[in-house]
């Protein structure tokens, strides 16, 4: 069930819309914030990454300056005088070591070593070891009460030998060579401590891991983010300003004026008539708002002028309605119209009401040959005709197309069959040459009517149906009077379950289905080819043919079965359905057959040439009317790869004019003609017509065939193939030929 909504006014609509833009305005500023605090994060670990890197490199040129100079010092000719002459170690130790240019402020202790590594003189005061160890000379560095002092020992050497003098050994204060001015950036100097409290050694790079210090923050950052969260807070400030005014606003200029047009609409619906008020006379602030107004202003002008002329036009339709604008004669609602009055007055009368149903046999294909205009001009001539035969009182109707039909009031059955007979003597000596029309016109007459005891007023349409049905068909005359026995005959052709199944099958396809019976070789006895027959299948129930083309050529739906039947075998030829290397016979109404498109429908089939051979069945009566489109087109196909078969010959309405002037590769002999095999006195009339058509280079086909005893009889009267239930019935599904154990009589 679909959820119907409930429609919500402009406010409300105003306010949801206010709410999501504040909605999205505030998340985009909590977005931007949350992304300016990972730049910020961003910027600070970088900046504490530079500031680590920072100590660790004033710690090594800390390092290095030191170094610097003990190796300088030691190069110096008073240490290698010193070196040389011992003796006075104690006394230069004491008063001249640390007034040498290389020794800094921050040295805090000097001594001197010989080749293996021990003193020259104890002292007593020194603060450096009294023996080194000789292979490990270079530096490291030792605390003591948090104070990180560096130990640099050097070789001593000759200047002019370069010989081993001995060493020296330096004791610095690491701290103020470490932190000088403009040393740091990413640093605060003042926070510059060590978490060791006493150590004798430790490497300069596991001393870097101890200094503590505190991270300086980069002054631009702050002050960018201290002004970015101040601008977000404006901009949501300035926006929820904006937003309190938008509302009122929005209210004021749409939905103020939107309510007025509402307004003015409601009353106009109350008061179609009503003139323009002044409301709307007024222009609104909104361009777009101020168009419909005029627009509506305008179109209810012209509305009002509309219905002073709206009564006069509506009894002109009323009068055009009722009449036929081709043959002025009444129309088809007119008829239903005068129907319903009828049958409310004579219903329960016992005064005689006839029907008389009029229909142009094969109109369709008059029209299609000689163009819409003459068939127009056929039309106004007949529906003349059968005017000046009515009487004054009886009006003519046209239902449709050319179907005509009157009502005979008070008119009993031999009056009306008169009336019958003459308005069909008169259509048949009308001189229709004059209209350019070189063939016959022929009319089917059906009557219906109330004098019989058994049918009501409410059926003589249904009655008079069936009788036009018959006056259509062969073996009945042109004129037919509704009869019970017509009505039994007609149950198929006029039951509902038959209407919706052919409609339905004709329309969609829904429920048609192929049956394809075999045309055997009646030498070898293997199917050469299938014919393919049309059934419908409804409510689970099969529909067969006697029911099935009744409806279709009473109702003139030939050509549109043809097409569902067409489309039908090409999807079986699809999906195999017909085992490859034999053939499918397809059968073609008279409509069908004389049918502009009909090459262009069938061809699809070219595909299939390859694998099968394919037939077009085509009837005797099929060849009658429009002879020379029916011939150009069987010769197309014929051109195209199909094989031509005519099909009911000898049904009774054969022609051998016909046989000789049609494209035809196969003779179909109807079921009629071939038991006449089993009877010995027209037997040799069956033998001549076999030996005639067959020396005319036809392939003959016999139907009917149903023992074994008259295929061998047609065999020998030079019959080629043959068809009926000896070899098969119709089926849905082919057996493969192969599984077949007796291919005399594979389907049994």
């Amino acid at each position: 069930m679909a959820i119907r909504l409930r429609p919500l006014s402009l406010s409300v609509f105003t306010t949801i819309f206010v709410a999501v833009f504040l909605i999205l305005l505030f998340s985009l500023g909590h977005l931007a914030y949350r992304e300016i605090e990972a730049l910020e994060h961003s910027f600070r670990t970088a900046g504490e990454l530079r500031a680590d890197a920072e100590v660790r490199s004033a710690l090594n040129d800390a390092i290095h300056l030191i170094a610097g100079s003990t190796k300088q010092l030691a190069a110096s000719e008073e240490v290698a005088q010193q070196m040389n002459n011992a003796a006075f170690y104690t006394y230069r130790h004491r008063h001249r070591a640390k007034n040498n240019r290389f020794v800094s402020d921050h040295t805090l202790e000097v001594a001197l070593y010989d080749r293996q590594g021990s003193v020259l003189s104890r002292t007593g005061t020194s603060l450096l070891p009294d023996k080194i160890d000789i292979g490990d000379t270079g530096h490291y560095i030792q605390v003591s009460q948090y104070e990180p002092l560096l130990v640099v020992i050097e070789p001593v050497k000759d200047s002019l030998t370069k010989r081993n003098l001995g060493y020296i050994a330096t004791l610095s204060r690491v701290l103020p060579t470490f932190n000088r001015p403009g040393q740091f950036s990413q640093v605060d100097p003042a926070t510059l401590s060590i978490d060791i409290v006493e150590i004798d050694r430790i490497s300069s790079q596991a001393f870097s891991r101890h200094i503590l210090y505190r991270f300086s923050s980069d002054p631009y950052t702050e002050a960018l983010k201290s002004a970015t969260n101040e601008t977000l807070l404006r901009l949501a400030g300035i926006a929820f300003i904006l937003t309190l005014l938008i509302f009122p606003l929005a209210t004021w200029l749409m939905n103020r004026p939107i309510m007025q047009l509402s307004q003015y609409i409601d009353r106009l619906k109350r008061n179609p008539h009503l003139t323009v008020g002044a409301e709307t006379q007024q222009p609104f602030l909104i361009k777009e708002l101020d168009k419909i107004r005029e627009s509506l202003n305008a179109y209810h002008n012209q509305l009002n002028l509309v219905h002073f002329s709206l009564d006069e036009k509506t009894r002109e339709l009323h009068n055009l309605a009722h009449r036929d604008p081709l043959t002025s004669t009444m129309s088809r609602s007119a008829f239903d119209s005068y129907w319903r009055e009828v049958n409310d007055v004579f219903q329960y009368s016992r005064n005689q009401v006839c029907l008389m149903l009029f229909d142009i046999n094969h109109f369709k294909a008059l029209n299609d040959t000689y163009g819409h205009q003459a068939g127009d001009k056929v039309l106004i001539a007949i529906s003349q005709t059968i005017k000046n035969m009515l009487q004054g009182r009886e009006q003519l109707f046209r239902l449709g197309g050319d179907e005509f039909a009157t009502l005979l009031i008070g008119c009993n059955t031999c009056k009306a069959m008169q009336i019958a007979k003459r308005c069909h003597l008169a259509i048949t000596n009308y001189p229709f040459e004059k209209l350019g029309i070189n063939e016959p016109v022929r009319m089917s007459i059906g009557l219906a009517h109330t004098s019989n005891e058994t049918y009501s007023f409410d059926s003589l349409q249904w009655q008079a149906d069936i009788a036009i049905h018959f006056a259509k068909r062969p073996r009945y005359s042109n004129i037919v009077r509704f009869t019970r026995d017509l009505a039994k005959n007609a149950r198929g052709l006029y039951s509902n379950r038959t209407h919706s199944a052919v409609y339905e099958a004709i329309a969609s396809g829904s429920g048609l289905i192929m049956h394809y019976q075999p045309i055997v070789n009646l030498e070898r006895g293997e199917p050469h080819y299938y014919e393919a027959l049309a059934r419908i299948v409804h409510e689970g129930q099969l529909i067969m043919p006697s029911h099935i083309f009744p409806l279709v050529e009473a109702r003139s739906l030939e050509l549109d079965l043809d097409r569902q039947v067409i489309a039908k075998i090409i999807s079986d030829l699809q999906n195999r359905v017909i085992p490859i290397g034999t053939g499918v016979s397809i059968n073609i109404s008279a409509p069908t057959l004389v049918e502009s498109e009909l090459l262009n429908w069938l061809t699809v089939f070219k595909t299939y040439m390859k694998d099968y051979k394919l037939l077009i069945e085509v009837t005797e009566t099929a060849l009658i009317t429009q002879l020379q489109t029916a011939r150009n087109n069987l010769e197309s196909l014929r051109s195209m790869g199909f094989r031509v078969a005519l099909d009911d010959f000898g049904s009774g309405y054969s022609s051998l004019r016909y046989l000789g002037a049609m494209p035809v590769d196969v003779v179909k002999f109807d079921i009629a003609l071939t038991r006449l095999v089993d009877d010995q006195t027209n037997n040799p009339i069956l033998n001549y017509l076999a030996k005639m058509i067959t020396e005319s280079g036809h392939l003959l086909v016999a139907e009917g065939i149903e023992t074994a005893q008259a295929a061998e009889q047609l065999a020998k009267l030079g019959f080629r193939y043959g068809q009926g239930y000896y070899y098969g019935r119709p089926i849905l599904n082919i057996p493969d030929p192969k599984s077949v154990e007796n291919p005399i009589n594979f389907s049994a």
